[in-house]
């Protein structure tokens, strides 16, 4: 897949430059592996990955980020989205977090009843073919 064609989805529309970083990032979802971010000069960890530092502005590197288990920390059922959700309504937004204590915001796609923290999450990948040449690459949470 030519890199121009990539995109990630997450629920909103995404009007990110496609930097080398970026690009990467995607890459890496597209063969099913989170990326975290890692400032070059600090040590800070970001997830999802920053391309540059908050606390000192350094560069980031991107290493792969391999837990694949949560817990659900908190959620918000959204009923009224933006238009270009309204087609998915309700939906569920999920914050997880992992035995390392890092946290990630996605969608929660497969409940069967109402959500609860501290309920057990599992992080999937998602590849959407929008058409022959274009395809959405999304992270999801799973119950």
């Amino acid at each position: 897949m030519a890199e121009k064609d990539m995109d990630i989805y997450l629920g909103y529309t995404t009007d990110k430059a496609l930097t080398p970083f970026y690009r990467k990032f995607l890459s890496a979802l597209d063969e099913k592996k989170l990326m975290k971010s890692v400032c070059s000069k600090c040590d800070t960890e970001y997830l999802p990955p920053r391309e540059y530092c908050q606390k000192c502005m350094s560069n980031c590197e991107l290493e792969e980020f391999t837990e694949r288990e949560a817990k659900l920390y908190s959620y918000v059922i959204v009923d009224f989205p933006p238009e270009t959700m309204s087609s998915r309504a309700p939906y569920v937004v999920g914050i997880g977090e992992f035995p390392s204590g890092k946290r990630l915001t996605a969608h929660i796609t497969n409940l069967m009843s109402q959500p609860e923290v501290g309920m057990d999450l599992k992080l999937a990948f998602e590849t959407i073919e929008e058409s022959v040449d274009s395809k959405k690459i999304t992270y999801k949470w799973l119950v």
